[in-house]
């Protein structure tokens, strides 16, 4: 759970003000040698084990930048010397390979504050001072000056909400006033806010506790390491501001399931609520709030990459809280799309498990067409022909997240597609538009969303505003590095190809809109290739009846397989024949 991959990718494409004249006539080769090095690297998974081949990259674009420094490039080496470090760091996780980063992203900003990669190298380092190094402090400053220095600059938003997020850190005499963090407003008095309920679920490698509130609440979130020889165990806390505890919540939960030992909790003289969880080891972990319900999400995770081999009845004897809502949802779901037996012997890219999503639920119709289809019903439909063919084809296991009308909240698919270990996530859908005459097929898969479009899908999906749509742009910055983004875009891409491509044949007027990056909360968190894939349009007549009839169903489901099938190939899941 790094914090590590940011969208700064547009660096080749920068121009900057200083003179290339003062360089010397073999820079740019220098440079360009040093460039193809580093993306040699980065496309070699066998390569990025290696501690010698990521050094190498770094020395040459330290040194280019010391030997060249007026040379345009300059900036853009730095920055590269800096991006290696901190790829180095999630590998190593030694302490001197993120102290190198930061010292790089630093220098960055220090050396070139006209360049326009400037404000990145900032909020770089601050990113990776708080997110690694816990020195919070001084994430806080650096965020800061990233505002004060570039306040028009493309990362002064991320650094502005990072700024809201520690502000309980700021020196204190410049505590800034600002709204109650996280995700929007509320009609909640402060003083009526209150930690109505807390769940946990988990497997040895992953755990997800969520903290139920009635209202948006500003929190923040710390580690503490343990002391072995005084038995006391390694805790993360997380601090509720202004916030009461409900009367029949336990103040002391015996766990022992995954990372997680012992849930605390207490009420502090300052009228906060702090949340403590116990741990059997240091692992890392990430917080992030969602509305609709209000609630905090914080994800454990460890550095093993032990695979989980259970079947449903070991799954199930998996200590558990009382109402589980995995252990409910393997319990609804049919034997045969349970996971059978253990999984076959053979290398970790074997594709084992499948997990499939129906989009919506329950008291959560979706959305509904014009004769009043609910979008509930037809991707339960969909998603059930789907399972039953990703089964028939591949012979792995497929795993339904619902296989009736009942509600899920979103966090709760991903966890647990997480907690048995799938190797893919397809969340089933169908789009709606103001416009009736709209119809088409398009993918998505989880990312910053600079699209309307895009953004305003999200925001139906997710059950939430186009503001608080924004507002997930912060929590993205922190996940890119674990959700699998580049698989996942070669995934949707494979299926929105073969939709598009098979349902064609058969039906006038298949539109293709695309693959798209959308920042979806059924997608958060998910540690495998995972995708949302709106199968047409509920809103345009058309589409609604061919939503409903059994034939669109087995054809959207054959080609969602087909594209399965060329991405487990491309990505060695299957054998090619």
């Amino acid at each position: 759970m790094h914090f590590s991959r940011f969208a700064c990718t547009g660096f080749l494409l920068l121009s900057f003000l200083l003179p290339t004249g003062l360089c010397h006539a073999g820079s740019m080769e220098t440079y360009q040698k040093a460039r193809q090095q580093y993306d040699l690297l980065l496309a070699s998974q066998k390569k990025q084990l290696y501690r010698e081949n990521w050094k190498r990259v770094i020395d040459r674009f330290d040194g280019f930048a010391k030997r060249y420094p007026a040379h345009s490039k300059a900036p853009a080496a730095i920055y590269l010397a800096g991006k290696a470090s901190q790829r180095l760091y999630g590998i190593s996780r030694k302490k001197a390979d993120i102290v190198s980063a930061v010292s790089f992203y630093k220098r960055l900003a220090a050396s070139y504050p006209a360049s326009n990669l400037a404000d990145d190298g900032l909020v770089l380092a601050a990113g990776a001072v708080e997110k690694h190094q816990k020195q919070f402090a001084n994430a806080y400053l650096l965020y800061r000056q990233a505002v004060d220095r570039y306040p028009k600059g493309d990362m002064a938003r991320l650094a502005k909400q990072a700024i809201r997020r520690l502000a309980a850190y700021a020196p204190a005499e410049k505590v800034l006033a600002v709204p109650p963090s996280s995700v929007g407003t509320s009609s909640v008095a402060p003083d009526k806010l209150q930690l109505k309920a807390i769940r946990h679920w988990a497997s040895p490698e992953y755990t997800r506790i969520v903290l139920e509130l009635n209202g948006p609440v500003r929190f923040r979130t710390g580690s503490l390491p343990g002391n072995p020889a005084k038995g006391v165990l390694p805790r993360i806390y997380i601090d509720l501001q202004r916030t009461r505890i409900a009367k029949d919540i336990d103040h002391r939960i015996s766990v022992s399931e995954g990372l997680l030992r012992q849930i605390r909790t207490g009420q502090q003289p300052d009228n906060s609520a702090r949340v403590v969880l116990d741990l059997a080891m240091e692992g890392e972990f990430k917080a992030f709030a969602l509305k609709g319900p209000d609630r905090i999400v914080i994800d454990l995770g460890t550095t093993k990459q032990a695979v989980l081999s259970a079947n449903p009845a070991e799954i199930r004897s998996l200590p558990t809280a009382k109402g589980d809502p995995i252990a409910k949802v393997l319990d609804q779901t049919p034997e045969e799309r349970q996971p059978q037996g253990r999984l076959p012997e053979g290398g970790s890219n074997r594709l084992r498990r499948i997990v499939v999503d129906a989009g919506h639920g329950g008291k959560d119709p979706g959305a509904i067409g014009p004769r009043g289809t609910k979008e509930k019903d037809v991707t339960l439909a969909l998603a059930r022909v789907l399972a039953k063919r990703l089964k028939k084809e591949f012979g792995c296991q497929v795993i339904l997240t619902r296989d009736k009308d009942i509600f899920l909240a979103l966090e709760e698919r991903t966890a647990l597609a997480n907690r048995i270990g799938a190797d893919l996530f397809i969340s089933i859908h169908a789009n709606a538009s103001h416009n009736r005459s709209v119809r088409g097929i398009e993918t998505y898969y989880l990312n910053f969303s600079k699209n309307d479009k895009a953004a305003a899908v999200a925001a139906r999906e997710n059950g939430t505003s186009l503001k608080q749509v924004g507002d997930l742009e912060m929590i993205l910055f922190d996940l890119m590095a674990n959700s699998k983004i580049n698989e996942s875009s070669r995934l949707a891409a494979e299926i929105q190809s073969s939709l598009v491509g098979t349902l064609g044949r058969h039906y006038s007027e298949i539109k293709d809109h695309g693959v798209r990056q959308g920042p979806f909360y059924v997608l958060l968190g998910a540690t495998m290739p995972s995708v949302l894939v709106e199968t047409a349009f509920i809103s345009n007549k058309t589409e609604e009846r061919r939503l409903k009839s059994s034939k669109f169903q087995g054809r959207a489901a054959d080609a969602i397989v087909a594209g399965v099938k060329k991405f487990a190939k491309a990505s060695r899941m299957i054998a090619a024949k």
